[in-house]
């Protein structure tokens, strides 16, 4: 049977706290699991040393493709410019402040072959404030209702046969968070099958969430509106 195939795309702007062990996590995983498969660092015009850490620590290495953005475009323009990469059968999207565990890569890994498009959604979602549960609440009302979607959440890590890209013909057009949820409509509209499970969510290794931000706020708002309003 041949192995999994899978590229790992891992965003990455100003974490260079963390950058090199959320790599060296997937890395280590990937390659103890046999399966064929590259990872796909996106420097998004970082402003800290993330870019030179990336270099200096995996330069050379045959499984990684590092790909150094010179202006930060937010985390759409991150996983599009990874999708455009990629290579392999499937296409996994990981936080770098989330970094793989062997539990998640596992669990995406064995349940691959029950659909094109795989979708996590969180148990509990950890460390989130008040504010944050409204805002996700009320993001989530608004994507359900207004694009008929009926997903648990839109907004943590999925994974994607290809296909979704190459015949469905999806192309990434918004830079912020709104993008997970884009790209799950398409696929909807487009006829893919979906499977949605549930996994644990660890806390944050380092910083504050930028969804969490008003600026993130309001552009995600006009992101979902925008589109509703084209489409």
């Amino acid at each position: 049977m041949a192995a999994f195939s899978v590229s790992v795309i891992i965003p990455a702007y100003n974490e260079e706290a963390i950058i090199q062990n959320a790599v060296k996590s997937a890395l280590d995983i990937l390659a103890a699991s046999g399966a064929d498969f590259e990872i796909i660092v996106v420097n998004d015009g970082s402003q800290d040393s993330t870019g030179r850490i990336l270099d200096d620590a995996f330069a050379g290495e045959r499984h990684i493709k590092i790909f150094q953005k010179q202006i930060n475009q937010g985390f759409g323009s991150a996983i599009r410019s990874g999708v455009k990469l990629a290579t392999k059968e499937y296409i996994f999207c990981v936080p770098a402040d989330s970094p793989l565990t062997p539990d998640l890569y596992d669990a995406f890994s064995g349940y691959a072959p029950l659909a094109d498009v795989l979708v996590s959604y969180r148990r509990v979602k950890v460390g989130y404030s008040f504010r944050r549960h409204l805002n996700s609440f009320v993001y989530h009302k608004l994507v359900s209702i207004l694009y008929n979607m009926n997903l648990r959440d839109y907004n943590w890590i999925h994974m994607y046969h290809r296909k979704v890209f190459d015949e469905g013909k999806i192309e990434i057009e918004y830079n912020g968070i709104f993008m997970l949820a884009e790209i799950l409509i398409k696929a909807k509209r487009a006829g893919f099958s979906f499977y949605e499970f549930e996994v644990e969510q660890k806390e944050r290794l380092t910083g504050i969430a930028t969804a969490s931000k008003l600026t993130a706020i309001l552009k995600t708002l006009a992101e979902i509106l925008s589109f509703r309003y084209r489409t």
